[in-house]
């Protein structure tokens, strides 16, 4: 069968890439001491504070310990312990710290000098030590003092300006998190054209949809036309946006936006997105009418899922934003070892609470319960037949028809037992040669998109033959 294509644009200043369950949402958050814990402290006797996170529809709890000496976050560095909460079974144990830091920081330079030094009005700031493979933090040389990392804000463009809290030198500028409202004027706030910035989230998505199966496309400062191109595809099965903006714009080039509206319109005649990644900073706040979530589902819980940030660019989200990456490949992980998304939702939540429970970074929307792989099929649209695009199997999304489909004479189309075939468009299919439904151990549906109780089902077997035509009215 034919794979699916994923897009991956860089947009602005930024990114652009291309059975219904509840949401998998871990419970708030709390600050537990480990040798106060029942199930920590068989592993941990120490006075470390750690973050306890459980998600009860998983049977997992989550214990994660962020390192820091003093007052400096020591970036990449943690514990993360997790169980089975039946039975108390260690799952995961993990460490990442590394061996060559002080044991006790103190800076020479205030916390009210540093800010002094940076552009706009200050937000707020926060002294980290940074990890040689930071993807925010990404001066060269890696600094060896702690450094305060300061968010500030000039008119609309956000700023991180990175000072060393030491020698007081202003180092460079860390990578924003994506920001809403900003300005249409520079995908990095110069000159048009702007090399796109977030290229490393962007690749990492890339990367793992190529392995999932998905033939991908990553596209720098993509053009309204190639988004619209893959938006009105039949292949394009998964998309993936890291930009400034909102759940219902978000700014794809120098003097461009893309919007909720422009995305119902150019997706109205075709399939829903199945899988989607706001990476807006607002992206997933709203997944109401005209906003994205919304959009890119159709309005559907079925067979399509978005998952994305809401307030990315906050303090709320600020120790979340350099673990994004981490928390997105955690993601991919399980959707690739074939989980469902919302599962795999849920275990990038515990492997990073920063950017669950009370902060609420991360969101999900639709079909938790929808599978990636297998490859599935976005939408059918002209010659179908078995070797190609054929036979239908049953997957974790149903069949949608886009155009009028046709078994070509000579060829044989299969459909198998339990699938659904969901028709837009007022759509058909067209049999010149044989059509199989298979549905001697099962049911098979023909069902409209706008109504899904309309069609028809059966159990047993159909064989359409001399131009025989199906079709179904909505």
């Amino acid at each position: 069968m034919k794979k699916k294509v994923l897009i991956t644009a860089f947009i602005s200043a930024g990114v652009f890439v291309s059975s219904c369950a509840r949401p998998v949402q871990p419970k708030t958050t709390q600050m537990v001491v480990a040798r106060k814990d029942p199930l920590l402290r068989r592993y941990d006797k120490t006075k470390k504070m750690y973050k306890r996170i459980e998600i009860k529809e998983m049977k997992m709890v989550s214990y994660f310990h962020r390192r820091k000496i003093g007052e400096a976050i020591v970036e990449k560095d943690f514990i993360r312990y997790q169980f089975n909460t039946e039975n108390g079974e260690l799952i995961e144990h993990k460490k990442q710290w590394r061996k060559d830091l002080p044991e006790k920081v103190t800076p020479s330079i205030s916390r009210r000098k540093a800010e002094a030094k940076v552009e706009g009005k200050v937000l707020f700031s926060k002294l980290y030590i940074i990890s040689p493979d930071s993807e925010v933090f990404t001066v060269k040389p890696v600094p060896q003092n702690p450094c305060w990392i300061v968010r500030s804000v000039d008119g609309e463009r956000m700023i991180v300006t990175i000072i060393d809290a030491i020698t007081g030198a202003k180092l460079g500028q860390g990578v924003p998190p994506p920001y809403e409202g900003l300005s249409i004027h520079g995908p990095n706030w110069g000159p048009c054209p702007q090399n796109p910035i977030w290229y490393n989230h962007a690749e990492n998505a890339r990367a793992w949809f190529a392995t999932m199966g998905y033939n991908t496309e990553r596209v720098g400062n993509a053009s309204d036309a190639k988004v619209q191109s893959h938006i009105q595809s039949d292949d394009t099965a998964m998309f993936y946006e890291l930009d400034h903006g909102g759940s219902a714009s978000f700014h794809n080039q120098c003097n461009s936006n893309i919007t909720a509206g422009e995305m119902e319109t150019w997706i109205d005649a075709y399939a829903s997105m199945a899988f989607t990644f706001l990476g807006s900073c607002e992206g997933m706040c709203n997944q109401s009418d005209n906003h994205f979530s919304h959009e890119f589902r159709k309005g559907s819980d079925d067979g399509t899922v978005t998952v994305g940030y809401c307030g990315m660019s906050g303090l709320q989200c600020d120790d979340c934003w350099p673990d994004a990456i981490d928390w997105q490949t955690t993601l991919f992980t399980w959707m690739d070892a074939g989980y469902p998304v919302g599962y795999a939702f849920g275990q990038a939540n515990l492997a990073f609470p920063d950017c669950a429970g009370t902060n609420n970074c991360m969101r999900i929307a639709g079909d938790t319960a929808l599978r990636l792989v297998p490859v599935i099929t976005r939408s059918l649209c002209g010659n179908v037949y078995n070797g190609f695009k054929g036979p239908l199997s049953l997957n974790s999304r149903d069949y949608y028809i886009r155009c009028d489909i046709t078994v070509p004479t000579g060829q044989t189309l299969t459909i198998d037992s339990d699938v659904d075939l969901v028709f837009l468009n007022d759509s058909k299919i067209t049999s010149n040669g044989t059509l199989n439904a298979n549905g001697t151990t099962g049911q098979i549906r023909f069902v409209s998109e706008e109504d899904r109780n309309k069609g028809i089902e059966f159990t047993g077997q159909i064989r359409i033959t001399n131009s025989g035509q199906i079709k179904i009215y909505e």
